[in-house]
Order: structure tokens, then sequence, then C-alpha cells
């Protein structure tokens, strides 16, 4: 069950990594249309920044599971090398927890963001005009997979041969 749940974790890991690339070249071929539409035709379209600007913190908040899942997060490496290899374990263990915690506490009131956003009607209130609840529905999205992922790297550091 632990090794379907860690392969589970680790295929959407890969696809919130794919997304994030996905949604980065996108933005950059937004941005380079936006250019391209207000030298060559000094027109400015209000839906680039904006799309843009959602790409960009869905990417953040999605991508992120897949950054803990490489290991790429910042961390204070340092501290390690005066601990043993067990205390190592155990201090990663208790900072996933914490972090863990975070991503609850992020997730329940993300929820709350989008489901004000979905029942109130939110929108940006410019000309383009989409509805709030989609992109702060990445956030919700991010915290879920993140909490997945910090799930799969505990099961992982309880299982190294260095913690039993």
């Amino acid at each position: 069950m632990k090794k379907k749940y860690l392969q589970i974790c680790d295929f959407l890991a890969k696809a919130c990594g794919a997304f994030a690339v996905l949604a980065l070249l996108l933005s950059i071929l937004v941005i380079v249309e936006l250019v391209f539409e207000r030298y060559f035709f000094q027109r400015a379209i209000t839906w680039q920044t904006e799309l843009v600007t959602m790409l960009l913190v869905a990417s953040t908040f999605i991508g992120s599971a897949y950054v803990l899942s490489e290991k790429a997060h910042v961390s204070m490496e340092w501290i390690y090398d005066f601990l043993s290899s067990k205390n190592i374990i155990r201090l990663k263990i208790f900072t996933s927890l914490l972090s863990l915690l975070f991503f609850l506490i992020l997730f329940y009131f993300g929820f709350l963001m989008v489901e004000e956003a979905f029942t109130k009607n939110y929108s940006t209130g410019t000309v383009w005009d989409p509805p709030l609840w989609i992109p702060y529905s990445s956030m919700m999205i991010g915290a879920i997979l993140m909490i997945l992922q910090y799930i799969a790297e505990i099961i992982k550091l309880t299982d190294s041969k260095d913690y039993n």
C-alpha cells in the first residue's frame, strides 16, 4: 500500500512539474505577444497581464510539490554536519510535520477563499473579468499536493535504514 501511494505521489509530482513548466512557457508566449502588440500596434490588452500573473501564481503553488519531490526546497543543511544520521532523519521528519501542518492550514483558508469567491461570484472587475475562484483554487490545489507529498516524504524517511 505504501509503495502504491508513493508511486501515485511520484506521478502527481511529475505532473505538477510538467504543469509548472507549461504555465511558465505559456506566460512567456503571452508576454512576447504583449510586447509585440504594444510595439507594433500601440495597443495594450488587459487580459495579458492578468493571465500571466495567474499563471505564475498557479505555477508556483502547483509546481511546489514537484520541487519538494526533487528535494530542491531551501534547507539549512549545515545543521546536518553536527547531527548523527539518525538525528538528521528525526529533524527532517519534524520539519516535514511542521510543514504538513502549515499546508493543512493553508488548504483550510484556501478552501474558504475559493468557496467565498465562488458563492459570491467574485471577479477581477476588469474588461476580461475572469472569476477569482479559478486563480484562488491554485493555492488550494497546491496545498493538497504539498500535503500528499509531505506525507510521502515522511513515509520515505520512516522507512529509511538510518531511522530504524
